[in-house]
């Protein structure tokens, strides 16, 4: 794996202040899916949730997810195997333990995974080990090969404009532009 950067992060160069707040507003306008990713730290397991987990390789099958610099699962990721847990649209209470709002009595679904811990009840997983890890600015974009993966019909849990939805309905398409 390659080491990512270990020291501070790099100063801002972005917008700051109200711009920053009006840039948050433009990209939260993106809908996106809703992924915890969890490891192996010491005795325990830890997970993360994040809402930047893409695809970026078929062969070989990799994967990318962002993780906030002062984040501490920043460090537990780092040369690690992790699972990227694809949340289910009733899963919103583990997104949010997960963020930083811990749930005292919520009862988190833990499954080993081939040593590596994961999310049960999830519509998709997927098993990777580290591949390489990036500076992304004020954050670590860590790149997985995938090892092993599942997924189950079901609704993902989305988040847009600040706040968790659902899929709606299908929007038709017409026959022509399906073939473009």
């Amino acid at each position: 794996m390659q080491p990512a950067l270990t020291g501070p992060p790099p100063p801002p160069t972005g917008p700051t202040g109200p711009d920053a707040r009006h840039l948050r507003d433009c990209l939260g306008r993106f809908g996106t899916g809703v992924s915890t990713v969890t490891y192996a730290e010491g005795h325990g397991s830890r997970g993360i949730t994040i809402s930047s987990f893409t695809s970026v390789s078929l062969a070989p099958s990799l994967v990318l997810v962002s993780v906030g610099r002062r984040a501490r699962a920043c460090a537990g990721l780092r040369g690690a195997p992790f699972v990227v847990n694809v949340l289910a649209a009733d899963q919103a209470p583990l997104a949010l333990h997960f963020a930083g709002r811990p749930q005292p009595e919520l009862p988190v679904p833990w499954v080993d995974q081939d040593g590596v811990p994961r999310l049960d009840g999830t519509v998709a997983w997927l098993l990777c080990r580290p591949w390489r890890a990036y500076d992304g600015g004020d954050h670590i974009l860590f790149v997985g090969e995938v090892q092993d993966f599942a997924s189950t019909s079901g609704d993902p849990l989305l988040f847009q404009d600040g706040s968790f939805r659902r899929p709606g309905p299908r929007i038709a398409v017409p026959p022509t532009l399906e073939t473009a």
